[in-house]
């Protein structure tokens, strides 16, 4: 499997649910919201991620509708997001990893995507929602920026605090 396999295989399940591919992204309005799958390349391998990102509802980023990962102002990485299926998901990501064959390797994107990716998605799709998946820690791995949580209502004492003490990581 390749790239662009991988991209057709996350295509194939995406598209069906509203979603809109740009390069190696996918983009879906769902009540006013940006909601963002980004497939990321390793810079050192054939390893990727996927990066899952909300543009709230009233809020606009640069690049809009169709912003790049980082600019996004809330964002998580799904290995981070599921941290208890990272082996599985990274497994399926690795391309240089070949004990994977592609029928198996494509099997378990299309569990990725419909039992984590959509799921978490359609959890996000409003305002509310997105609001209490914050309060509640879920991106606590990840990234809510200062614009974001002031969009949101959100104190400082309303966002879990990062697993970390570097307020620079946004991925575990």
């Amino acid at each position: 499997m390749d790239k662009k396999s991988l991209e057709t295989a996350f295509n194939k399940e995406l598209v069906p649910h509203g979603f809109k591919k740009k390069a190696s992204s996918w983009y879906r309005q769902v009540n006013g919201m940006l909601q963002v799958v980004d497939l990321q390349k390793s810079n050192y391998g054939l390893q990727f991620f996927l990066n899952l990102c909300c543009v709230p509802k009233g809020m606009n980023v640069d690049g809009m509708p169709t912003p790049k990962e980082h600019k996004c102002p809330i964002r998580i990485r799904l290995t981070a997001a599921y941290s208890e299926q990272r082996v599985q998901i990274e497994e399926a990501l690795d391309l240089e990893r070949t004990a994977l064959d592609d029928p198996i390797r494509q099997e378990a994107l299309t569990r990725i995507t419909n039992e984590l990716v959509l799921p978490f998605c359609n959890n996000m799709n409003s305002l509310d929602m997105l609001r209490r998946a914050v309060e509640l820690g879920l991106f606590k791995r990840g990234a809510v920026n200062g614009a974001a949580q002031s969009h949101l209502s959100l104190s400082e004492s309303n966002v879990a605090p990062p697993p970390d003490s570097q307020p620079s990581t946004y991925y575990g």
